[in-house]
């Protein structure tokens, strides 16, 4: 550092400075020595004090560029351009909060010269990171760093853990999704059977309420979150659902009652997988009793001048779940007759509807069986009424126009020759709605599994009233 005189002209540095900024001939990442030494000038005397010196380096260049080049929920990498001056890169990190406020950079990593992409892991998705690369070069003993350079980006957002049917009915279906963090808002697409996702709404909120659908179809939904920052959408992955819209109510229930059974049976609905019967109980709330493919439903043994309130819904079942139409509500009081007569004792009930046998003996129930009766539509159907066993015989020839069969139990009802008897041809496949197939039904008689109409053998007797309904 030159002094040049006293005359009033200023050293280059002031005696009152103790700094000095030196701008002329610099160049980035080198290495400068610099000296110092005092000087005193008196009565045309000057001394100079002993040196003190002092090594340092320029900035080094920052690196070029700094891109992202993979983001996921969790992870993101970054990648740089190779800097000739430095010697290690320091990367920095700042993150988003919660509240929106951004943490201080801190150095998440200092890597070798050779490196130039960092995988940072960890992270929460959806939210913002903002990263410094700064070009670090050391020499003689000297380190410094460059100014950095940066880059922000964010984490792709999450996808909804869960995308479930709020809520169907035969002309709207209402699907809910669970909340995405940092989401600015949710897209929702759907698709019908032969036709391709389109996109239903853009919306901040977690639901929304499909009103263009037809009864009793299938759909398919998915839903995806995104995130607006500096007018540019980031999405996160789509959470998909296959549902269905409900099928129209149970119309046209028929309620019978016989000994104390209720009997309902009531029309198809189009479109529906199943129905579910329910009955109130006393409390006010409803309990299953029944799902049932077919459109009827034979109650248990129900109390004499009790009246009480079924529901049947009409259902159908996607993915695992079920979706109700409305349910069609009920009532039924139980009579202790059929066909106008009452039993007690031992009898024997044949439900065709629902192809179920039941035998009471000494008024409790003894033995109950799926049966296949006569075929539904013509001449063969099992004669409804209140009958008598007029023949029992073990074994037994059984004649008629195409055949002629030998069975080991047979409990004869009417004059025409029906009767409950065991039918191994029937492979042990009974009840269902084979009544309803002509190869399957038979000729009026009430085919038995062998180990249940033996059963009702050992007890029956001549003249035991056999109940059809």
């Amino acid at each position: 550092i030159k002094t040049i005189n006293k005359e009033n002209t200023p050293d280059i540095l002031d005696r009152n400075s103790f700094s000095y900024i030196n701008t002329k001939d610099i160049k980035a990442g080198t290495v400068y020595k610099y000296k110092i030494v005092a000087k005193r000038t008196e009565g045309g005397v000057t001394t100079t004090s002993s040196e003190s010196a002092v090594t340092t380096m320029s900035k080094p260049k920052d690196v070029t560029t700094l891109k992202i080049s993979k983001r996921t929920q969790e992870d993101i990498t970054i990648k740089w351009t190779k800097n000739s001056q430095a010697t290690a890169y320091v990367v920095q990190r700042s993150a988003e909060n919660a509240n929106g406020s951004f943490s201080a950079y801190k150095t998440i990593k200092t890597t070798k010269s050779t490196t130039t992409a960092l995988k940072n892991t960890g992270l929460k998705a959806g939210y913002i990171y903002k990263y410094k690369v700064l070009a670090q070069r050391t020499k003689s003993s000297v380190t410094n760093n460059s100014n950095g350079k940066t880059v922000q980006t964010l984490t792709v957002p999450a996808t909804p853990k869960k995308l479930i049917n709020k809520k169907s009915t035969a002309t709207k279906i209402k699907v809910a999704w669970s909340k995405v963090a940092k989401a600015t808002k949710y897209e929702l697409y759907r698709k019908a059977a032969k036709t391709k996702y389109k996109k239903l709404t853009t919306t901040a909120s977690t639901s929304f309420v499909d009103k263009t659908v037809s009864t009793g179809k299938n759909y398919k939904y998915k839903v995806r979150a995104y995130r607006k920052v500096s007018g540019k959408k980031y999405y996160g992955g789509y959470k998909a659902l296959k549902t269905t819209t409900a099928v129209s109510a149970v119309k046209g229930v028929t309620v019978k009652s016989y000994l104390r059974r209720g009997l309902f049976s009531w029309k198809a609905v189009s479109g529906a997988t199943g129905y579910d019967i329910f009955v109130k109980k006393s409390n006010g709330k409803w309990l299953k009793k029944a799902s049932t493919p077919y459109r009827n439903y034979l109650t248990g043994k129900l109390k004499l001048n009790k009246t009480y309130t079924y529901q049947i819904k009409s259902y159908k079942k996607v993915g695992g779940s079920k979706v109700y139409g409305t349910a069609k509500t009920f009532n039924v009081t139980a009579s202790d007759t059929a066909y106008g007569k009452k039993v007690s004792g031992t009898w024997v009930e044949v439900c065709t509807e629902t192809q179920q046998m039941f035998m009471y003996v000494n008024n409790k129930l003894y033995c109950s069986t799926p049966v296949i009766t006569g075929y539904a539509y013509n001449s063969r159907r099992t004669t409804p009424g209140f009958h008598r066993v007029i023949s029992k015989k073990s074994p037994a020839t059984l004649t008629g126009p195409t055949w002629n069969v030998q069975v080991s139990y047979w409990l004869g009802f009417t004059s025409d020759g029906q009767g409950i008897h065991d039918a191994i041809w029937q492979h042990n496949d009974f009840g269902k709605e084979h009544y309803k197939n002509p190869s399957r039904g038979s000729h009026g008689c009430v085919n038995t599994p062998t180990s249940a109409v033996a059963k009702i053998f050992a007890k029956a007797y001549v003249g035991m009233p056999v109940v059809v309904y």
